[in-house]
């Protein structure tokens, strides 16, 4: 069976001017789905479209249903044909007693949406500091009381490990941002002069001295947002992944460095990809590129780079941004190039 691609015309707002947009269904696109628990946009999207990040212009919310914009496990949503433009509704709808589905895995977002996991170096310096226990232990425990270097006043904390450091040029100002890993929560039992006393009440990891502080941020469960193009002409690179690591597989967080002063915002999709190699020489003669052979008269040829996977964007900073590798057949090196719009 072929894919059949369908052509869209969106009518602008403002100007009177349209776009075409080519949506391509997937060859086997179901009649009817019905939401499962553990679904997410990511999964259904994929379902009915090879380029999910296009969702928003295949669904159609449906006025006839409160909140139409969202859905829960147990909705039917229908595939249906008006005037010749594939569009996907609401057949049923569930009766809403469980949390609507998310972008992605709730156990992937909920870890990087409810806690700060990049921070800017001038709130790092800023930042409270755990110097110690009066035991004077390297790693600090629930046994006793610890102190920070800072008189605070909120009561709930959280305690964070420096990981890794990310820059880019703005312009001819560096923008740095770093990773931080949460390892403990704590609760302030007293302030005194110029520190506070804290004590530990959930630890993952052994609290030392010299690890940051922020105010707890409360419990997030996700947010919800579809799937869609990141802004045409978008360029950039991962820039690391968040705890270091020098190859990312599916459902592992990078930072991107783009942001919202890019343009880039949650649920934009971004594609990965392969470096392109450089071919030097003459007709016949032609090599990959060697820095050595600079001849006047040699011809440099740039060979077709092509998507390696492809990125959801699940929190976006003025400057950078996390993304989840949301599809990759491999694993990725946490330094390439992504684009807009899927790429090629």
């Amino acid at each position: 069976m072929f894919r059949k691609p369908i052509i869209i015309i969106l009518f602008a707002t403002v100007f009177p001017a349209f776009s075409a947009l080519s949506l391509v269904l997937s060859e086997d696109a179901p009649a009817t789905y019905t939401v499962k628990k553990g679904d997410t946009l990511w999964d259904i999207a994929g379902i009915y479209l090879d380029a999910p990040w296009q969702w928003s212009s295949l669904w159609r919310q449906n006025p006839e249903i409160t909140n139409p914009h969202l859905i829960y496990p147990g909705d039917t949503l229908r595939l249906k044909w008006v005037d010749g433009q594939p569009i996907l509704t609401h057949a049923t709808q569930a009766d809403g007693s469980t949390a609507p589905i998310g972008s992605t895995p709730a156990s992937v977002l909920r870890r990087y949406l409810t806690y700060d996991t990049l921070i800017g170096t001038a709130e790092l310096e800023l930042a409270p500091r755990v110097l110690g226990d009066q035991e004077g232990w390297s790693y600090i425990s629930k046994r006793a009381p610890f102190y920070i270097d800072a008189a605070v006043e909120n009561d709930s904390w959280f305690i964070y490990r420096l990981v890794e450091t990310f820059e880019r040029q703005i312009g001819e100002t560096p923008v740095q941002m770093v990773s931080l890993k949460k390892v403990a929560e704590a609760q302030l039992t007293q302030v005194l002069e110029g520190m506070s006393e804290m004590v530990l009440t959930h630890q993952s990891q052994e609290v030392r001295p010299n690890d940051i502080l922020l105010p707890s941020l409360g419990a997030k469960t996700g947010e919800i947002f579809h799937p869609s193009a990141a802004p045409e002409g978008l360029e950039g690179h991962m820039v690391g992944h968040l705890y270091g690591s020098k190859y990312v597989g599916l459902r592992q967080i990078v930072v991107v460095d783009r942001g919202n002063e890019d343009g880039l915002k949650p649920g934009h999709v971004l594609s990965v990809q392969q470096q392109s190699a450089l071919m030097r020489g003459k007709k016949g003669s032609m090599r990959y590129e060697n820095p050595v052979d600079n001849a006047p008269d040699a011809v440099v040829k740039t060979l077709p780079s092509h998507s390696l996977g492809k990125l959801l964007v699940i929190r976006s900073y003025p400057h950078f941004s996390l993304a989840m590798v949301a599809d990759a057949e491999q694993p990725l090196s946490s330094s390439l190039p992504v684009v807009a719009n899927g790429g090629s």
